[in-house]
């Protein structure tokens, strides 16, 4: 079944299922507008005044499984309109087959999702902003362990401490010129683990994304922020040092992120590292990886000659 139809038939199937279906058709439009409109161009996690105001009316409007409704025909209304706007403008003609096979795996799994009886999904999380996002197409799923959007570099965090860190960013900033403001900003998807967020996968991610970068010469680069990004994870968890140095040998510059991180964070769920955070020996923290196009692409260059 081509990815229209199953969209239009699994929307069929809940207006049939859920009598009150009907009567968040108006709610449903209200939240594609938010999402395609105010949301563009704006990081997926960092919702506006107006948008959280009036997710909270709704929230207080309806029960939880009514919600649950809702943000699953919101996520088909956006997908539908997605494929469409992919299809009219021969965008196909325009991005890697890879990214075009991304994103109808994605939307081929979220239908999936939204399909399964008793699905836990579909709160109010980072998850869920995620989803929103890609079948908007604000962001871009790949087919490994990133999702990647649009967005300036944060010039501001990349200049936190230390004389040699701010030369050196500076010499950044004037070498990516206008093209820091059209950059990929890289995301984990949380649901994808092992084996995508092993050497290979992190390796065929950014392979997979060099492909587009490639075919879009305004895109600046790539950059993220990561704990895992961070230097001191080569003494406290050298197996996994791959995640920094596969990028650093390709010339991507990392720089420490202000603040440090609490001790609920995910990096201390490690045994070996809660117990040196708790003798003092390790405070997790985060980093900016900062990788620019044209030493993205010519390390995607060696790389694919390895292989042939």
């Amino acid at each position: 079944m081509a990815l229209v139809e199953l969209l239009e038939s699994i929307k069929t199937g809940l207006y049939g299922q859920y009598a009150q279906a009907a009567d968040l058709e108006h709610v449903v439009q209200d939240y594609v507008r938010f999402v395609r409109h105010v949301m563009k161009g704006r990081s997926y996690n960092v919702y506006p005044a107006e948008i959280t105001l009036w997710l909270e009316e709704v929230e207080t409007r309806y029960d939880i499984p009514t919600l649950k409704l809702l943000r699953k025909l919101t996520l088909l209304e956006l997908m539908k309109i997605s494929v469409e706007v992919v299809q009219q403008h021969s965008m196909d003609k325009h991005l890697p087959k890879s990214t075009i096979e991304a994103v109808n795996n994605w939307f081929q799994d979220l239908c999936s999702r939204i399909q399964e009886a008793g699905d836990h999904d579909f709160v109010d999380n980072d998850l869920f902003h995620k989803d929103l996002a890609i079948a908007a197409l604000n962001m871009w799923p790949s087919n490994f362990i990133c999702h990647y959007e649009p967005r300036p570099l944060p010039r501001r965090s990349i200049f936190s401490c230390g004389i040699i860190q701010i030369v050196c960013a500076a010499q950044l900033l004037i070498s990516l010129g206008n093209s820091s403001r059209n950059m990929y900003e890289v995301h984990v998807e949380d649901r994808r683990l092992t084996p995508h967020f092993l050497q290979d996968g992190w390796r065929d991610f950014y392979l997979e994304l060099s492909e587009r970068i490639e075919l879009e010469p305004r895109v600046g680069g790539i950059f993220g922020k990561a704990w895992f990004w961070d230097a001191s994870m080569k003494e406290h968890s050298p197996r996994m040092s791959y995640l920094r140095d596969l990028p650093e040998a390709g010339g991507a510059l990392f720089f420490p992120a202000r603040g440090v991180l609490d001790g609920d964070h995910i990096a201390l769920d490690n045994p070996r590292r809660r117990r040196l955070y708790d003798a003092g020996q390790y405070t997790p923290s985060e980093s900016i990886m900062i990788w620019t196009r044209e030493k993205l692409l010519d390390w995607a260059r060696r790389e694919r000659a390895k292989n042939e």
